[in-house]
């Protein structure tokens, strides 16, 4: 078994390549791959020191950093199981958490210690600030490598959904799923040791650690981390430091084209821009290309629970399907399955279904769970609906969750947000059911209009008409302030949120 699949041997790898090269930079300064590795197995030992092993679970709440990322391979090295936890959930939902994974240790930055010290002063396992790291591990060299009897087959992390399905699940992710979703990406999207890329939206969720951070780290690239997501500060890192890509949801892509800065400063060298969670319509793929002339622009769908990468829409493809979400990564199989379990016929509508190295182990504590996700065949059913044509481009319609049901029909809330979303006054929309007696559940819109546009239901009536079914068209719009837009950590708007403030009283 190579260790170069495993976590820990990418930067061991790198720091023995290009000891003297820049792997991270945050605002405390810049991190080499000899430093990061020394660092790493610092962690491992001090760790090791406090009864950590194999299996065991290390948590974070804590925002991305340098010393997060040491802390990380720190864990990983040791074959114990990284769980970054999301500081935006509520205290009891940490604990919760933190009670299911059995945490031996947690660590946590400074900026959160006030909003959660009731849950940390209840704790019976060490709580270990990153801010205080070098003291924790100042007493433990360099003394490991890599802990033996550690396989590419052991969990690595355990990452937590939630915010948008419900009930959070930990989703159990091996060393070897996450290799191989950093080579799909590094192969289909281009990645090259020369990268700089830039981590701004947190570590706790998949697609930062586990599509950017550790692709570039396995290849020996840089990557740039944000403590926070700023626009400002993005566009400013972008011109600093050189970057070359980085991820941002369709909203706040949006913010970055409107900001300023996007007309004044120097992006020459952003060459990638990576898109997902969200529609990604033509005027913003214009709008993008206007702002950074000759960036490459890949589109992308997955889900924690396939590592989590499935599917990407590349630059040179985007004209032969630019309403899909592109073609299977390298090396995922992607289905359409129809409600018999059978694949469906190029065209139906059906479940989305992946299959593939990087498709998790499972969920932490839930077989039940995990058995209804994975069927005997190894299919991940994604509970997503779309449909496949002849050349294996997919085109996705909805969550099965957010499928619409009135008067007996099926709508489906991405092609009535992909229309509105259209219209010159919309800046951002998103379509839910709501309960009614006549019709079961009523179409609504609810809509953030762009800075200076006036409330015109008529208008976004007579524009969605032109393209949609009559009862496909939204019964009910409503206006709201992009601020009151509920977004999760990664851009991806709140659906259930939107339901529990416009759902009539009487109904819920």
């Amino acid at each position: 078994m190579s260790t170069r699949m495993l976590l820990g041997g990418h930067i061991t790898h790198n720091a023995k390549r290009y000891p003297d090269k820049v792997a991270l930079i945050d605002k405390h300064g810049r991190t080499t791959y000899a430093e990061l590795e020394k660092a790493a197995i610092k962690v491992a030992n001090a760790l090791t020191a406090q009864g950590v092993g194999r299996g065991d679970k290390v948590a974070f709440v804590a925002s991305a950093s340098r010393k997060w990322v040491e802390a990380f391979f720190g864990i990983v090295k040791l074959g114990a199981v990284a769980v970054p936890l999301n500081y935006r959930e509520t205290s009891e939902q940490l604990a919760m958490m933190l009670d299911d994974c059995a945490a031996k240790l947690l660590f946590v930055s400074s900026q959160h210690v006030e909003g959660f010290c009731g849950l940390l002063s209840s704790l019976r396992i060490p709580v270990v600030s990153l801010d205080a790291l070098d003291a924790f591990t100042a007493d433990h060299g360099p003394v490991i490598d890599e802990v033996d009897g550690v396989s590419t087959d052991d969990p690595a992390v355990i990452l937590y959904t939630g915010g948008t399905t419900g009930r959070s699940k930990g989703v159990l992710l091996s060393h070897a799923n996450l290799f191989w979703n950093s080579l799909d990406e590094i192969i289909d999207t281009r990645m090259v040791e020369t990268d700089n890329t830039l981590i701004a939206t947190p570590l706790h969720h998949s697609a930062a650690l586990n599509c950017w951070l550790l692709p570039h780290l396995y290849l020996g690239a840089t990557a740039t981390i944000l403590e926070k997501y700023s626009t400002e500060e993005v566009l400013q890192t972008i011109a600093a430091q050189g970057v070359t890509n980085t991820f941002m949801p369709p909203s706040l892509t949006r913010e970055f084209i409107l900001h300023p800065l996007s007309r004044t400063l120097n992006l020459q060298s952003f060459k990638r821009w990576y898109v997902g969670s969200g529609i990604l319509t033509a005027h913003d793929r214009q709008a993008m290309k206007e702002c950074i002339p000759g960036v490459e622009i890949f589109y992308q769908y997955g889900l924690t629970e396939a590592g989590p990468i499935a599917t990407v829409l590349k630059e040179e493809d985007y004209l032969k399907a630019p309403d899909s979400i592109g073609k299977a990564f390298i090396n995922i199989e992607v289905a359409i399955f129809d409600d018999r379990g059978q694949v469906a016929a190029p065209g139906e509508i059906g479940e989305i279904v992946l299959r593939g190295p990087t498709v998790m182990l499972g969920y932490h504590n839930r077989p039940d769970a995990t058995a209804e996700a994975i069927d005997k065949d190894g299919w991940l059913h994604t509970g997503d609906l779309a449909h496949m044509d002849t050349n294996g481009y997919v085109f996705f319609y909805d969550r099965l969750k957010d499928m619409i049901k009135t008067g007996g029909l099926n709508v489906y809330s991405q092609e009535v947000e992909a229309v509105l979303s259209k219209h010159p006054l919309v800046r951002e929309v998103a379509v839910i059911g709501l309960s009614n007696e006549r019709w079961g559940e009523e179409v609504t819109a609810v809509i953030v209009l762009k800075s200076g546009a006036e409330p015109d239901t008529d208008a976004l009536i007579a524009h969605a008409r032109e393209r949609l079914a009559s009862y496909q068209l939204p019964k009910r719009i409503e206006f709201i302030a992009y601020e009151q837009m509920p977004f999760n950590h990664n851009g991806k708007i709140l659906k259930r949120e939107l339901r529990q403030r416009f759902q009539p009283a009487n109904s819920r």
